[in-house]
């Protein structure tokens, strides 16, 4: 079942991103800023993570500690779908990874956007039932999204 609607005419390309030195803290206040759940963590010019509403409350403030780098709460590898891919396998790929948003690459690998399950919905609400499989596949079985 294909929508035929593609993951790059959705997607969000505001990218937000941060250093792994960064601290907790201030990715906090640049997701208020930008009102987003997550912002994307960048090695000099490589984007390699994301950090999430999630990371922050789970790893830091859970644990009163502000102040520590990206690096200690980053959630890696990066998971990445091609702008190309139908919406479909998009939803199929947050289900089977048990994640809320993946970054959008376009043909040579590059970060170009992000999408995230509340983006999907908005464009095609038939697809929750997908979404909300949520499947705990094994490593093996996860599908290569780039």
């Amino acid at each position: 079942m294909d929508t035929g609607i593609k993951v790059g005419d959705c997607m969000k390309a505001l990218l937000v991103t941060i250093s792994y030195n960064d601290t907790v803290e201030k990715a906090a206040k640049l997701m208020k800023k930008h009102d987003l759940g997550s912002v994307l963590v960048a090695d000099g010019r490589n984007i390699e993570a994301i950090v999430t509403e999630g990371d922050i409350v789970r790893n830091a403030v859970a644990k009163g500690r502000l102040d520590i780098p990206i690096r200690k709460v980053a959630s890696r590898p990066l998971l990445c779908i091609r702008a190309d891919k139908d919406l479909v396998e998009a939803a199929k790929a947050l289900a089977r990874n048990n994640i809320r948003r993946l970054a959008v690459v376009d043909s040579a690998g590059k970060v170009v956007g992000m999408i995230s399950e509340r983006d999907i919905l908005k464009i095609s609400p038939a697809l929750y039932d997908l979404i909300a499989e949520r499947e705990h596949l094994s490593e093996e079985q996860k599908p290569s999204l780039r």
